[in-house]
């Protein structure tokens, strides 16, 4: 690997490393704050979904959606969110897919287990992460992130944070 390809991929790695502390801290703001303004938060509901606009999706926030399920999860107000939800993320395998460096645009494919806990139990999700972002002035941020559930065509058990 060439130094800028290090360089990118510590930079990219980093990032994804702090996106998941700041889920695990509850810090809905701040995880709010990596994404432009046009991104997207997307689960598809079956392996190998292309797109979210023909299929049923898991999650499928827009600008306006995330900002609903961030206030969701800030406020508490629904009894599935009752006892402050904890998550633990554990993200690996950062491989960067494509760079267009020219376009300050990354793709990166990764792998993550979550270990989430609420008042009635624990569930672990697993799965690989898709992250599409883009370098501004100030820094990386998010345009597309894709999880892929790696039991999505199963029962799923309540995600009651952000995976």
């Amino acid at each position: 690997m060439s130094d800028t390809e290090v360089a990118a991929w510590y930079e990219v790695s980093q990032f994804l490393y702090r996106e998941a502390a700041l889920i695990d801290a509850r810090d809905w703001d701040g995880w709010g704050r990596l994404f432009v303004a046009e991104g997207r938060y997307w689960m598809p509901a079956a392996r190998g979904q292309r797109d979210w606009v023909s299929h049923v999706s898991l999650v499928n926030d827009n600008a306006l959606l995330r900002e609903i399920r961030l206030n969701r999860l800030k406020g508490g107000d629904a009894a599935s969110l009752q006892g402050s939800p904890s998550s633990s993320h554990l993200v690996s395998n950062i491989v960067i897919a494509d760079a267009d460096e020219a376009r300050r645009r990354y793709v990166a494919h990764s792998r993550f287990v979550v270990a989430q806990y609420a008042s009635w139990g624990r569930h672990t999700f697993y799965g690989s992460y898709v992250h599409e972002l883009v370098r501004e002035d100030d820094g990386l941020r998010i345009c597309l992130k894709r999880v892929d559930l790696v039991d999505v065509s199963g029962p799923l058990g309540d995600i009651l944070t952000i995976l």
